[in-house]
């Protein structure tokens, strides 16, 4: 079902053209509007068409009539609420000057920048996320998400969140009808409701240099005043890569697969008729087929050391919510030990994930750069996607 926002034009205002009105959130969510009695909304448009400031003017008008609100930022490589590479839950105690203001609730790590790169970790870690503030009783949840909307990826992977978190009314912000793929599967559905909007038009986008360091600035800041610290992998789970959940190769194994490939494995498991190894180094094609040979394995799962060592990881409790953020330092998984950067306490870290982003510490030219470059703050006119 499809419904037109209040003093929004019929069609979507073409790419580069000044916008000659505003849309204010109270006359959104007005009575008999698709957003009045709306419980879950979700809001997706491209990068730079106002996402995030129109998700703060929701939660502050819905917040400032009394409802209680909660915010959930699935923008995962341009996270307001909790770090990059995190799906986060926030709730609205007091009106936002821009999302990040929210109280944060809980964490979900993906594990990567974008969410093409984990589309299952993203929808997954999206809907519990949703979940939990359905669970805590609020009035209002919000969903924001990442940027990723064209193509056929970006199809799948937005139909995929809206079949997953079933909301109540979807807002999609747009320049010249690049959601429409996504919406049209909808059109005839009584759920969501759909409302279309002009896209903001903004004196300067933000270029991928701009992402890159904010999403750099972010995660120094949550690591900030790391420490390392030991996780005994015999206790803590390690989920990602999946290690540790079959009976080890022997030493003669072990010195019969780096015979094959000529650098050291040092790590083996079976699993059935699979095997995993973890080498120094990416295996080449021919070499994990001489491998797989050699262990008699009816499939080859390789990782790299190179590949482990240097990347962020997620740090859960028991109940799989992300404690917070941590660098792998050094793995040694033939005495089964991390060690990672991290300000988590040790003895909280029930699961570890290993993710798909090496860190890169800022330098301190660019933390005297300071700000955030070709991010301007959100204003009344949607100033950022």
């Amino acid at each position: 079902m499809a419904a037109q926002a209040p003093h929004a034009r019929s069609r979507p205002a073409k790419s580069g053209t000044a916008l000659d009105h505003t849309i204010d959130s109270p006359a959104l969510t007005s009575p008999g509007t698709a957003l009045d009695r709306a419980r879950v909304v979700l809001v997706i448009g491209e990068s730079d068409t106002g996402k995030t400031t129109l998700v703060r003017d929701l939660a502050n008008t819905f917040h400032g009539a009394g409802s209680s609100v909660a915010l959930v930022d699935a923008d995962i490589g341009q996270s307001e609420v909790g770090p990059p590479t995190t799906v986060g839950l926030g709730r609205v105690v007091r009106p936002l000057d821009r999302p990040s203001d929210a109280e944060l609730v809980a964490l979900r790590f993906v594990g990567a920048t974008s969410a093409a790169r984990d589309q299952v970790t993203t929808v997954v870690a999206t809907r519990a996320l949703v979940d939990r503030a359905l669970e805590l009783g609020v009035d209002r949840v919000i969903v924001d998400t990442s940027g990723l909307v064209r193509g056929e990826l970006g199809r799948r992977l937005k139909q995929a969140k809206i079949d997953a978190l079933r909301p109540d009314a979807v807002v999609a912000l747009q320049r010249d009808g690049e959601c429409e793929p996504i919406l049209h599967a909808y059109g005839r559905s009584a759920r969501p409701a759909i409302v279309r909007l002009p896209a903001a038009v903004l004196p300067r986008r933000r270029t991928q240099e701009d992402r890159r360091r904010h999403r750099e600035r972010m995660l120094a800041a949550h690591l900030a005043g790391a420490q390392l610290a030991a996780l005994d992998l015999g206790r803590v789970v390690l989920r990602t890569p999946a290690l540790f959940a079959g009976p080890a190769l022997t030493a003669e194994e072990l010195a019969d697969a780096a015979e094959v490939v000529g650098q050291a494995v040092v790590w083996g498991e079976r699993r059935g008729g699979e095997v995993a190894v973890v080498t120094e180094r990416a295996l080449g094609e021919m070499e994990a087929r001489a491998l797989s040979r050699r262990l008699r394995a009816s499939g080859l799962v390789h990782h790299a050391l190179d590949h482990l060592v240097g990347m962020l990881v997620g740090l859960d409790d028991e109940t799989l919510d992300t404690l917070g953020l941590g660098v792998v330092a050094a793995l040694d998984l033939g005495g089964a030990r991390m060690s990672v950067e991290t300000t988590v306490e040790p003895r909280r870290v029930a699961v570890v994930s290993i993710g798909r982003e090496r860190y890169r510490a800022v330098s301190r030219s660019e933390e005297a750069a300071g700000g955030r470059a070709g991010e301007p703050r959100p204003d009344s006119r949607r100033g950022r996607g």
